[in-house]
């Protein structure tokens, strides 16, 4: 009987090489949120965004985190209102080969897998999501200063919202932007 002899087959998986890696948050970075018409619409009280004077809004409100946390709930599932500059940037990272990598509070809300559905639903480019933010970035963006301060990220940008223009920054880590042609220069792309 005769023998068959096949040829050695190596398999070869593509081993990805990321760029720059990036972990960034969504909501007040990547998409704005009317936050005075959804506390409106909830609470019936007005508010003006310069009244927004900390990053927790049960702080600003003086309610139970509870109540703020039903009130994401209700809109986070919703379509997005992108910042002027977000999406193009992130679709030109997506192309040059950058590791995006999501850390949003949206996961308390959505689950990982309801955000990682929102997120390709809604055409948002990333490569993943750091729930706890414990991954070692290049750059870290993100508009919660104690969010940012709590990374392993070589260059953390301050994206500027009434929320966080107090902050001192007593420790000097943060490089604040106010806008995606800031965020650009920064990074790059």
């Amino acid at each position: 009987m005769p023998t068959v002899v096949y040829p050695e087959v190596t398999i070869m998986w593509p081993k990805m090489e990321w760029g720059k890696r990036i972990l960034i948050d969504i909501d007040g970075v990547i998409c704005e949120y009317d936050f005075p018409k959804i506390v409106k619409n909830f609470f019936g009280v007005d508010l003006s965004s310069q009244s927004i004077f900390a990053h927790g809004l049960a702080d600003v409100l003086g309610v139970a985190p509870a109540l703020i946390n039903t009130m994401f709930k209700e809109q986070v599932y919703g379509k997005p209102h992108f910042i002027e500059g977000s999406l193009k940037t992130l679709e030109s990272w997506e192309s040059r080969g950058y590791e995006i990598v999501i850390f949003s509070n949206r996961v308390k809300y959505m689950g990982e897998m309801g955000l990682d559905k929102w997120l390709v639903d809604n055409q948002i480019p990333f490569n993943g999501i750091d729930v706890i933010g414990s991954g070692k970035y290049d750059y870290h963006i993100d508009d919660s200063p104690s969010k940012l301060a709590a990374t392993d990220s070589h260059t953390k940008l301050l994206y500027t919202q009434p929320w966080n223009k107090r902050c001192l920054d007593i420790n000097e880590c943060f490089t604040r932007v106010d806008s995606w042609q800031d965020i650009r220069k920064e990074v790059g792309g």
